[in-house]
């Protein structure tokens, strides 16, 4: 029953925590907010992302490659014209009580609009797998012989509980794609919750390790032109009160999304694999 961790999907962009509220006051333009925060290119790569996951769990499910048919209906399920409005949903109600002063006064700051410019840079770069490979060896590198930004980026990542809310919410994508797919029909044997709760507690932990990797590496890459200092600032707001109420509501935002796009898609591969057996 296991199937691949849809790990990009999963992966918070970090970003986002930094601008995204900016404007939210009652009269926000919504055209600015929607810029302020990238959302539109942030989901434009995320959906480039699921359609390679969607092609190798395909391949790796029903034992043929993915066809235009199939890489079409993955892209649908994750039109950024439709996730966008379900993410805001969420998204909005979370920031109730948020520090917005704290959090505009980063945002004016240079550090802030440099760091979410190299954090789009660098996700849509390693939608290419080999920039990813570099950028990974990179960071294995870096931990080698001690680097100082590696210790750095490590701050960021730990100061914004980044890998434990990636760990949640993988493992909840995963439940959600299984329980889709049970209910289409897509094991040959019957398949319970408890079973299916069992099979994605057992991948925790080669969750929490590919999580861990991918984040350093990305962010050793994005944050590669900052100053150390410009790196730590960003590890104080990120662990500072308004800085992880906004992450905690970021996360929620996305959690929810994810685990939509996780079910559509396990109905998408049920539909196929039940029709491959008719």
């Amino acid at each position: 029953m296991k199937a691949p961790l849809p790990l990009r999907l999963s992966l918070f962009g970090l970003a986002f925590a930094l601008v995204c509220l900016s404007g939210l006051a009652g009269r926000a333009d919504p055209a600015r907010l929607g810029h302020l925060l990238r959302l539109e290119a942030l989901f434009g790569i995320m959906q480039q992302e699921a359609v390679t996951y969607g092609s190798d769990l395909h391949e790796d499910l029903l034992g043929q490659p993915a066809d235009d048919g199939w890489r079409a209906t993955v892209a649908a399920i994750h039109d950024p014209a439709q996730l966008l409005p379900q993410f805001d949903r969420r998204f909005r109600p979370g920031l109730a009580g948020a520090d917005q002063g704290a959090i505009e006064s980063w945002l004016a700051s240079d550090p802030g609009s440099r760091i979410v410019a190299r954090e789009i840079e660098v996700r849509r770069m390693l939608l290419d797998p080999a920039t990813e490979d570099r950028a990974m060896e990179a960071a294995e590198a870096a931990d080698r012989r001690g680097d100082p930004k590696l210790a750095a980026v490590r701050r960021v990542i730990a100061a914004a509980d980044l890998v434990e809310a990636n760990v949640i919410g993988g493992m909840n994508a995963n439940l959600a794609l299984y329980r889709a797919m049970a209910a289409g029909g897509a094991f040959p044997d019957p398949v319970g919750d408890a079973d299916m709760l069992a099979d994605v507690a057992a991948q925790e932990e080669d969750i929490r390790g590919e999580v861990t990797g991918w984040l350093e590496g990305y962010l050793f890459e994005a944050y590669g032109p900052l100053s150390l200092g410009d790196i730590d600032r960003l590890a104080e707001f990120s662990g500072s009160v308004p800085g992880r109420q906004l992450l905690r509501a970021e996360f929620d935002a996305f959690n929810g999304v994810f685990e939509e796009t996780s079910a559509a898609l396990g109905r998408a591969l049920a539909q196929r694999i039940t029709a491959k057996e008719l």
